[in-house]
């Protein structure tokens, strides 16, 4: 029959499993130690009233703190290696013979003693504050309506500089051109839907272009409603995401394809032509824009498409390059710029919020070759993400994760 004496954990030290606990790897021996527990509980006293109401705030943190000591002749410098991995910053795995594998953070000082007359000996008092992720709730504004509104004006802008410049009446050259190249984006806004939207809202983006394109001749007198419509059908397209980070990348490539083009045409018809081509090319690219940063809010609302902090602020940074090439080479009118600028500004603060409840990359050095269930279970408490841990280290047998550094989201 087990014992509590079989249930207490080890480590490693000088080759040996013994009773022990760990920091960070780093090995030493534990005397005593003390763990402390409790709620969170607000007090409100009334006048008038003799007994007070109290609040349940929740679970107060744990503390732990242990009394270790190191000793033999190799002492100075274990107590230097755990010197180096208290002095850390961040989180770190404690071992504890009782109370298993933890999550925790350093909580002050660390006392350590040593003396002449017990040579070859250090001890040491330190107290641990258990560590989770920060998923606090905070009263902040809502970024992501910021986002939705700033491309809205982005929107309204771009519709109205569009219906400034865009002009096909008057010739049937004109005409023939405009619906050509309006053909053409209609077909792309179809075929990237085709490889990001689910099939329900796909079903309605091709209602709406197909409306669209069957009115296209009259449409494109009335820039208006033309703009009006494409805005429609990207805002179905938003909404029936089925892969967020794959639209994200549609969408950049759809600003880069349309950069604007040279042109020496000055006079008559071919300028007129000219300035209709560098009209709708200003309208896909600032489409392409405002539904990037609506893609990015949805991305980083969840971690199934965006997992770390790292990864939504490379996504911001690549929207934010674009903003800038818009604002810096094409010029845009002041209305549009000021939109550009707005939703850079709302974009930056959404993501650098957001991402503070988002996981950050770190490394952890596993002491043995262990299962990646194992693994998962002691950095996670959750055994069912041995198969991402495996397939972000590249091992290829999740049974025996090496020991190495191994990159884990902290």
């Amino acid at each position: 029959m087990a014992t509590w004496r079989d249930n207490l954990h080890q480590v490693e030290i000088n080759g040996r499993k013994t009773v022990a606990g760990s920091f960070r790897g780093v090995p030493f021996r534990t005397t005593d130690a003390e763990l402390q527990v409790g709620r969170r509980t607000a007090v409100h006293e009334y006048p008038g009233r003799d007994v007070p109401y109290t609040e349940d705030m929740g679970r107060r943190a744990r503390r732990y703190t242990v009394d270790a000591y190191l000793l033999g002749d190799n002492y100075l410098a274990e107590r230097d290696a755990l010197i180096a991995a208290l002095e850390q910053s961040g989180p770190g795995e404690l071992v504890h013979p009782r109370y298993g594998r933890l999550m925790v953070a350093l909580d002050g000082y660390v006392t350590i003693k040593e003396g002449h007359t017990r040579g070859g000996m250090a001890t040491l008092h330190m107290t641990f504050v258990e560590s989770g992720r920060n998923v606090t709730p905070l009263a902040t504004t809502d970024t992501v309506s910021k986002v939705d509104a700033a491309a809205e004006q982005l929107d309204d802008a771009t519709q109205s500089d569009f219906a400034d410049n865009f002009d096909a009446t008057g010739s049937s050259v004109l005409s023939t051109n405009s619906v050509a190249a309006l053909q053409n984006n209609l077909k792309g806004i179809l075929a990237t839907a085709k490889r990001v939207t689910s099939l329900e809202g796909l079903t309605a983006i091709i209602s709406t272009v197909q409306g669209i394109t069957s009115t296209l001749t009259a449409l494109i007198r009335t820039p208006t409603v033309l703009v009006q419509g494409l805005r429609s059908a990207w805002g179905q397209f938003v909404q029936a995401l089925k892969s967020p980070l794959s639209a994200f990348a549609e969408l950049q490539s759809l600003f880069a394809s349309h950069r604007r083009a040279n042109s020496t045409a000055t006079t008559g018809t071919r300028a007129r032509i000219a300035t209709n081509n560098m009209a709708q090319a200003d309208l896909q690219r600032r489409l392409a824009l405002s539904n990037q940063a609506r893609v990015l809010a949805v991305a980083i609302s969840s971690t199934d498409y965006v997992q770390t902090a790292d990864q939504a602020l490379a996504l911001r940074d690549a929207l934010v390059l674009q903003i800038d090439e818009e604002l810096e080479v094409n010029d845009p009118p002041l209305a549009v710029a000021r939109a550009l600028v707005a939703l850079r500004a709302a974009v930056t603060r959404d993501v650098a919020e957001r991402a503070q409840q988002l996981a950050r990359r770190g490394t952890f050095t596993p002491q043995a070759v262990l299962p990646a269930v194992v693994l998962a279970h002691r950095l996670y408490q959750d055994a069912t993400r041995a198969d991402e841990l495996a397939e972000r280290n590249g091992v290829r047998n999740p049974a025996f994760v090496p020991v190495k550094p191994l990159e884990v989201l902290l």
